[in-house]
Order: structure tokens, then sequence, then C-alpha cells
């Protein structure tokens, strides 16, 4: 059997699907429709929550205005509580007229002040439980200025704060996406607020940049760089703006990811013109371990398990390219989406999702890529997009939103799925746009005023 080229290799990564061959058998290319595969969506009840106008004195009202648009917005875009409109107007001085709130269909009412300087503003929130006429919680938040690159962000978990008090669950409001972005001359990592709000170009390597993959602290993002002549690993600093060569094993190094303790590097890398997965050691910086091993096929595009006791990747070892799981260490690799015999088949970027119950990739059907899902075991295949090419998807820290990429309006942008209601939204619209990443919570670091990180979350006891 004739082995890959370099060349080939690449190809296959940078494209990842080709439309269908003229006169192609309708359907030969399709996810196998005998097997479980719909679009699955279980909406449920949302309770209803009030965001008032903030009391803030003259000198803060602009801060208290926008906290508010971002916290209303926050709190929609986290799909588990229901903003309110009604009684915005209604005066909150006295005590709370939870009766009231109770008849206009409020469950939560989230009360707010800004207080201290327009320097150093201090925003204070109390969640009301409206049924059960209460208290649940409050707490101040110290915020960076209004025009700091970070006030948005320290907002952000003031809002997944709110959240985590009324439905037990952490938002995520407080996450960045990062992704690749073509320029002139190739292509640069960027990230953005989970929000869409804040992207701003991370390199500048004048080069190919490709595979970004944060790491669990989220202060450094993975990738893949051409800057150096052959494909290697870079490891960029979120902290020190700079990125630093990590990986350049001869041949191909690409689709970077993570362990879940972030002490590890998992990628492919070319051995004998084809790709294999290895192991690559942050704390002693060095010594690449390799971990599969499938004579004449590749083997690309791992991702952990929230455990961290297994990678699920993708592998053309069965002469179709499908999504497989191993156990690290010695165990065989389970194939885990369908395999149909004289059926072409193109499933790839596997993802986890941090809640461990599903595993999220693209797979064609009638020539395009569709977002799936399937549990490690291969069972409960579901098919979550069918409109344009939908590829690349990545998990949100709470393992039910998505982000992916997609030529749903017409040209390539970003787009976010919340996997159980169904609802879609567009996060970037721009046909440059790729490979999308989602960070974990963003809740262990806070930028003061004068730029500076320091170890806290951003709130007051």
């Amino acid at each position: 059997m004739e082995k890959p080229s370099f060349i080939a290799l690449l190809a296959v990564y940078l494209i990842g699907f080709a439309p269908a061959a003229a006169g192609q058998e309708a359907g030969r290319d399709s996810i196998p429709t005998d097997v479980r595969v719909g679009i699955v969506y279980q909406p449920g009840f949302r309770p209803g929550i009030v965001v008032p106008a903030m009391a803030a004195a003259a000198n803060l009202e602009l801060v208290a205005d926008s906290v508010r648009a971002i916290i209303r917005r926050d709190l929609d875009q986290g799909d588990r509580l229901q903003v309110m409109g009604v009684g915005e107007d209604l005066p909150l001085e006295g005590p709370i007229n939870y009766q009231l709130w109770d008849e206009l269909g409020a469950v939560w009412l989230l009360v707010g002040a800004l207080e201290g300087t327009p320097d150093a503003p201090i925003l204070r929130l109390s969640l009301n439980d409206v049924v059960f006429k209460l208290l649940q919680e409050v707490r101040a938040f110290d915020l960076p200025p209004l025009r700091h690159p970070e006030f948005r962000m320290a907002v952000h978990r003031a809002s997944d704060r709110v959240v985590r008090w009324a439905t037990g669950s952490m938002g995520i409001a407080a996450t960045r996406i990062a992704y690749s972005q073509k320029t002139a001359g190739g292509s640069e990592i960027w990230a953005v607020d989970g929000d869409g709000f804040g992207a701003r170009r991370l390199t500048g390597d004048g080069s190919i940049a490709l595979s970004p993959a944060w790491s669990p602290s989220g202060g450094a993002i993975a990738y893949m760089s051409y800057l150096s002549g052959d494909p290697s690993i870079y490891v960029y600093d979120l902290a020190t703006d700079r990125s630093e060569l990590k990986i350049a094993r001869p041949g191909l190094n690409m689709t970077p990811t993570y362990s879940i303790d972030g002490t590890q590097l998992l990628f492919a890398a070319t051995i004998e013109g084809r790709t294999e997965l290895y192991m690559y050691d942050l704390i002693e910086d060095c010594c690449p371990q390799r971990i599969t091993f499938a004579r004449f096929s590749n083997s690309l595009s791992p991702s952990f398990s929230p455990d961290g006791k297994r990678i699920a990747f993708n592998s053309d070892r069965l002469g179709q390219l499908h999504i497989f799981v191993k156990e690290l260490g010695e165990g065989q690799a389970m194939l885990v989406t369908p395999y149909i015999y004289d059926r072409s088949v193109h499933n790839a970027g596997p993802e986890w999702s941090p809640s461990g119950d599903r595993i999220a990739f693209h797979g064609r059907v009638n020539g395009e890529p569709q977002v799936f899902t399937v549990a490690p075991n291969g069972s409960g295949l579901r098919q979550l997009t069918q409109r344009g090419r939908n590829e690349d998807p990545s998990w949100a820290p709470d393992g039910r939103h998505l982000v992916f990429s997609s030529t749903r309006s017409g040209s390539t942008g970003l787009w976010l799925l919340d996997v159980v209601s169904g609802r879609i939204r567009s996060l970037i619209r721009s046909r440059a746009v790729s490979l999308p990443d989602w960070s974990g919570r963003l809740d262990s670091q806070f930028y003061s005023a004068d730029g500076e990180v320091a170890d806290s979350n951003g709130q007051n006891p």
C-alpha cells in the first residue's frame, strides 16, 4: 500500500471536506439512515428573571447602563434563564413587592447598584427569589474602569455567579473562543469573548497558524504554525503576549490539545509517511512519546475525556475516516461512528464534552459536513445541523453549547448552538474564520486598572 505524502496529509487536514464527485451515487457519502440520527432537542422551562435599571451616582450612570446590558445579554445567551422586559420602570425603593413581581411572571429579580468611583467601580448584586419571597444571594464585585480591556470579562464573571445562584450551575459568559483567521499571507490566531465582543489578534507570525487549543487555566494557547518552516507546535502565552516554539519534530506536527491537568500536550506528527499521536511532557519540556500504532493509516485531532483516562481521535485505519476512542496506555482503539461497507465516510474533528457523555464531530451528509454527537460507546448518534457546511465543533464548559464554523449565512462564520433547546446564533460573521476552540471558565484571573493580573476572581467577600 502506498504511503501518503506529507503534502497529501496536509491537504486532508486543511481542506477536510471536498464536494461530492460528479456522478457519485446519491447518498453514498452520507451517514447511514438506518441508525438513529436526527435533530433531538428538548426545550424546557426557563425561569423568568427581571434585571431593572441599576442605581448609580451621576458619575457612574454610564457604567451602570453598560453593566446591565452585558448581564442581560449574558443571561439570555446562557439559555438557562428567560430575561424578561416587564416592570423595568417600576420603583425599587423600600421593601421588594414580591407579590407584584410574581403577578408579572418573574421567578427571579436581580437588583444591582454601582458604587465607588469610575476608576474603581464596585458592582453590588442581589438575587431575589420571587416565588419564595426571599433574598437568595448578595455579593459585591470589583470592576476595572469602563474603558479597560478586561471590563467586559469582569462583568461576565458576575453574570456567571448569578446563573449559579439561580440554577446551581455556573454560567459560560466568562469564556473566550480562539480561532484561526485568514490573512493576506496565511492565517493568525485570534480570540473573542464568548458573547462575540472584543475580538483581537493574538499571533503575528506572518505565516499559517491553525488549530488553536486552550490550556485548562486559560493562560496559554497551543497551535500549529509554519513560522519555522515545517509545521510545528507553538504555545502562545496570554500574559506575556509572546509565542514559544515547543515541538518541532521533522515533518508535520499539528492538532495539539492539552491534557486535563495541563501538564502534557497531545498532538499528531508524521512518522514514515503517516501521522500518529504523541504525548509531550510540558513539565520536563521534552520527550514526545508515541501513543497510537496503526500501520499505513493516519491518526489526528485528539481530544481528552474529562477524567483524562481516554482520548477520542479520527483515523482512516479502516479505509474511511472515522472517530475512535482509546484508553491511554495499552488499550485498543474502539470505533464509535458507524462503519458501512462500500460507503464513503468522512468523520473528523472530535471533541469530548466536559460532561463526558457525548463526543461532538463533523461528518459528511450528501457531500457537506454537518455537526453530530455520539456517546463514547458509539450509541445515540445525533445530527445537530443540516443547513450549509458545518464543521469543527467545540464545547463550552457547560457541556450544552457548541461553537462551530458554518456557511449557513451565505459566507463562513462562527455560530453557537444550544444542544438542549436547538437555539442557534451567530458569533462572528466572516468568511475568513475557522477551527474554533472554546476555553474553560476564565474565573481565576482578575485584571486590575493598571493591567496587571492578580490572583482573584474579581469579587469581594
